[in-house]
């Protein structure tokens, strides 16, 4: 199935190859090749030697949503449904970790106003010592 398009309505008894089912999942295909190792998932040969592998054993593992059998949703569109999903965890994580970092900063302004403050009370204290003194 290599170069093969996304179609509509998959089924889950299709032999895919692992390019695809990488796009499927949002994944690399270093990925496909662990899930199938680790699950001894059962392969075929397809053209030029590829590796095929059973769409229906992705979706039962829950790596592949069950939404590319449905004729109405483009298998191309539960990829960039599930490669959008990820772009948006990536985004949520690093805005969290800006909303950390504005956390510490505005703790470090407010103790560096703190400081300045403590700071014009000591320089105000000498003027007037030093205005008590002439």
């Amino acid at each position: 199935m290599a170069g093969t398009t996304l179609t509509r309505g998959l089924d889950r008894d299709e032999w895919l190859d692992r390019p695809t089912l990488a796009k499927l999942m949002g994944k690399a295909e270093d990925t496909v090749r662990r899930i199938q190792r680790e699950h001894q998932l059962p392969t075929r040969l397809g053209p030029n030697n590829c590796v095929l592998l059973r769409l229906g054993d992705f979706i039962d593992l829950g790596r592949i949503p069950t939404s590319v059998l449905d004729p109405q949703i483009s298998a191309r569109e539960v990829a960039d449904a599930i490669a959008l999903r990820a772009e948006l965890e990536e985004l949520r994580r690093a805005h969290a970790e800006l909303l950390g970092r504005y956390a510490q900063h505005t703790e470090l302004v407010a103790d560096l106003r703190a400081h300045l403050a403590t700071q014009a009370a000591y320089i105000a204290d000498l003027r007037a010592a030093a205005e008590r003194a002439r």
